[in-house]
């Protein structure tokens, strides 16, 4: 059934527009079915609303696009506003204590799993990773998942192996089980393994996901997100499953954002499987089927991000690829004959190259183009920023991880590779478009947060001094863009979203204070008055 015209009008004036675009500050907007159609002054403005439209003064408050999030963990990040975070844990005795804590508070259903997130080992007193002894001492009945900060590495208790059956020499392609000296797994996995460890946990309920999902959604539309790319099938375990829940909560009108899934298939066969049932082309209004997510490497934190020369504290290691060349190639290819937009998950320079090449191979073989992205794109370099702008490969940068990971990465690359690593004003001279996002839960879903981050390169402890390689600081205009129009460029929607201009989309969020004036530091405490998506109010002070 086609939906029926809207004529429901929204004017909001007494404001201080910032567009995001040419020619800049206005007044006033006005938008009749959640079509922007013009901005001007509070006169012309209210000479085009009439009895029914729904006027706001919004008595000198600050007006911008809404933010895009162009990569997170919906649910992931809203199971996470509830369950235990160890990020401030200093040792693994502190951990084991917080879990401890958090059982006695907390009841876990008889078939349920105790799941908590955030630990570090480079913050531990033991530098070491947690393993399932550890966890036993937690609970030996209960399964427990815990997961580092990265969401790359996790430690499983005996009762969690046993459930899923992981025991001496069991593989999963692409993963890492750690093992003792006996060959039994030690209950640490990594990469792939983790992936795998995830899809085989018994489902949750239809209620449990869409409890998660009322969570971050709720939050987001707080934080004046009114666009996000999120990978859920990890959570959710099935591709059908992924779209039951979003398309029935677009029907059900209880989607107060855009959405679009970003999927993380297997291999070359469920992926041919999902194109050929026309799941790449599936979408409404507010939920749509976005692009392939492929996993190519690994995290800096966990020396399993692939480089192209060895760790410089880890002589010898080179970190993890996730696919051979070839499996890449064939990926990248059969997206693309799909019109399927790839988002490769790459930190490290190996990886970034390998991404580059299955690109250059795609183009090659199907005569056709792709502006593909590169999530996270942590490690570069002048050679790889050169070939990325040549092929139109954007970047899909995190700008929160410099604030975690800053102490370490000098010394896992050495002086050289560092000032090319988090080179965010690099990517930007060279011509590559930029946009950002959480990657929520293993950083804060607001997106403040990173905007700080991409401004000062400092913690939230304001270290270092001058920040982490000052020369890639970015100034207020580009932080902000990467979230606006930066942001709807790489995921392939700044036509219709993104700035605000006549014919775009009537999303935007009005904030208490000036953005542009307060300190960087005060950027974390701005309140959120209104967000609007699709011209209706979704959230009002």
């Amino acid at each position: 059934m086609a939906e029926s015209i809207r004529t429901d009008s929204i004017a909001l004036i007494n404001s201080v527009i910032y567009p995001m675009a040419y020619p800049g500050r206005s007044q006033a907007i006005f938008a009749r079915g959640g079509v922007i159609e013009a901005l001007g002054t509070d006169k012309e403005i209210l000479a085009k609303c009439d009895t029914k439209t729904v006027v706001l003064d919004m008595k000198g408050r600050y007006i911008m696009p809404g933010f895009t999030d162009t990569h997170n963990h919906l649910l992931a990040a809203g199971r996470s506003l509830e369950t235990l975070d160890l990020s401030d844990a200093r040792s693994i005795d502190e951990m084991i204590g917080k879990g401890r804590h958090f059982l006695a508070e907390n009841a876990i259903s008889a078939d349920g799993w105790f799941f908590a997130r955030g630990w570090d080992q480079n913050r531990m007193a033991e530098k070491r990773f947690p393993n399932r002894f550890d966890l036993d001492l937690i609970s030996s009945e209960i399964p427990l998942f815990f997961e580092r900060s990265c969401g790359h590495i996790a430690a499983l208790n005996t009762k969690a192996l046993e459930i899923l059956k992981i025991g001496a020499g069991f593989r999963i392609s692409g993963g890492i089980i750690n093992s003792d000296e006996k060959g039994e797994p030690n209950g640490v996995v990594s990469e792939a393994a983790v992936n795998w460890v995830r899809m085989n946990i018994p489902e949750h309920s239809a209620e449990t996901l869409r409890h998660w999902y009322d969570l971050a959604t709720e939050k987001m539309i707080r934080y004046g997100i009114t666009s996000v790319q999120t990978d859920d099938l990890e959570m959710v375990g099935r591709t059908q499953g992924v779209f039951d829940l979003y398309e029935s909560m677009e029907e059900e009108e209880k989607m107060p954002l855009r959405i679009a899934q970003q999927w993380h298939l297997r291999d070359e066969g469920e992926l041919a499987a999902f194109i050929e049932n026309g799941n790449n082309k599936r979408g409404g209004r507010y939920f749509r089927s976005g692009p392939l997510k492929i996993h190519v490497d690994g995290t800096l934190g966990a020396r399993t991000a692939a480089l192209r020369e060895e760790y410089s504290d880890d002589p010898g290691n080179r970190g993890v690829y996730a696919h051979s060349q070839g499996e890449l190639n064939r990926l990248v290819q059969r997206a693309q004959e799909a019109g399927m937009q790839v988002a490769f998950y790459a930190i490290g320079d190996g990886a970034i190259k390998r991404c580059l090449n299955a690109v250059e191979t795609a183009n090659g073989a199907t005569g056709s183009r792709i502006a593909h992205r590169i999530v996270h794109c942590q490690v570069g370099g002048a050679d790889l920023y050169s070939r990325m702008a040549a092929l139109g490969v954007m970047a899909d940068i995190q700008p929160a991880f410099v604030t975690s990971d800053w102490p370490i990465v000098i010394s896992r690359l050495n002086t050289e590779r560092a000032r090319w690593s988090y080179a965010w004003k690099s990517l930007i001279n060279s011509g590559i478009p930029v946009g950002a996002g959480s990657d929520a839960p293993t950083e804060p879903l607001n997106p403040f947060v990173g905007i700080r981050a991409a401004i000062l390169r400092q913690d939230l402890n304001n270290e270092p001094e001058h920040g982490w390689m000052p020369s890639q600081c970015l100034d207020r205009v580009e932080a902000f863009s990467m979230y606006t129009s930066g942001g709807a460029n790489i995921c392939g929607e700044l036509s219709w979203h993104g700035t605000l201009e006549p014919g775009k989309a009537a999303d935007m969020v009005a904030f208490m204070e000036d953005p542009f004036i307060v300190t960087e530091n005060e950027l974390l405490d701005i309140e959120t008055g209104l967000t609007v998506v699709d011209g209706k109010i979704r959230y009002i002070k």
